[in-house]
């Protein structure tokens, strides 16, 4: 049995791509249900009974919010977790090189491979790709739900701007065996992607053991606007005013309130430790990742 599971309000085109999906799973005579989520953390509770219930996979249709709840509800069993993305940043499809059409997804079920990925905690949340703290983690508090399913990458561009007009404060940033840092931003990741497809840490992988810290120590707007710049250009990685760090561990605090996100979703108020964990989960991937 497959559960497949998706928000029924991230975006007028959701209803044709739950469609597809019970179209082509009809076709493939393959068991399945069809569950839809009515709010924040419903995907958690839905994964975990699917796991429970021993269901040989669980189809995440929707963003990296969904993919990282279905994740967390997945946590150390033994059921797959399969991605249909639909949403604004799909980092996950990016960092796996996922098929663009519903079809190409779902055929994974029986033609990709399924690898094991320890998941990340962000304080209690596990997380499956990245997670941030600082000016993006704050713009995504700011940024409304319409505006991300109508306006695309185009409503983080929106609340960016209007974001960078505002006091920018400063993290503490505590690794493992070395001095405190202040920084401007800190982007914790598993993967290499961040949102845009751009490669935000270029050592990092999906099926390691460790995180990569990607710390912009320089401060002030300009330096935001920079660290961005640079990143689009690929160039970040080798900018004095950067420090890439691979650790199992950090800790990031703030002189004033500011703000934490993981897997594109807003967490909450630092500090917040950020950290490696035993706990895995199976995820379908293409048969040529990480190629």
């Amino acid at each position: 049995m497959i559960r497949v599971i998706y928000n029924p309000v991230a975006g007028p085109k959701m209803v044709r791509k739950i469609g597809s999906v019970r179209e082509i799973l009809s076709a493939g005579k393959t068991p399945f249900e069809i569950r839809e989520t009515a709010g924040p953390g419903d995907a958690v509770l839905l994964a975990r009974e699917a796991a429970h219930a021993g269901m040989e996979a669980a189809i995440a249709v929707g963003g990296d919010g969904t993919v990282n709840e279905v994740a967390n509800g997945l946590a150390g069993s033994t059921t797959r977790l399969l991605v249909v993305p639909h949403g604004t940043g799909n980092v996950f499809a990016d960092e796996v090189g996922l098929p663009e059409s519903v079809e190409g997804c779902l055929s994974l079920l029986s033609a990709g491979k399924t690898i094991a990925v320890r998941l990340a905690k962000a304080g209690e949340r596990h997380f499956l790709l990245l997670a941030s703290a600082g000016f993006d983690a704050e713009v995504l508090e700011r940024m409304g739900a319409r505006g991300k399913h109508y306006l695309g990458i185009g409503a983080y561009f929106l609340a960016g701007a209007v974001h960078l007009l505002r006091q920018q404060p400063s993290l503490w940033v505590e690794l493992p065996g070395k001095e405190r840092m202040e920084v401007q931003a800190a982007i914790v990741c598993r993967g290499k992607k961040y949102g845009g497809g751009v490669i935000m840490a270029p050592s990092g992988n999906l099926e390691g053991d460790t995180l990569q810290v990607v710390a912009l120590r320089r401060l002030g707007r300009l330096s935001i606007l920079r660290f961005a710049w640079n990143i689009l250009r690929g160039k970040h990685a080798g900018s004095p005013d950067v420090l890439i760090q691979e650790t199992t561990s950090v800790l990031v605090r703030s002189r004033i309130p500011s703000a934490a996100q993981v897997d594109g979703e807003y967490l909450g108020a630092l500090p917040v430790r950020f950290e490696m964990t035993n706990v895995s989960v199976r995820v379908v991937v293409p048969p040529g990742y990480p190629g």
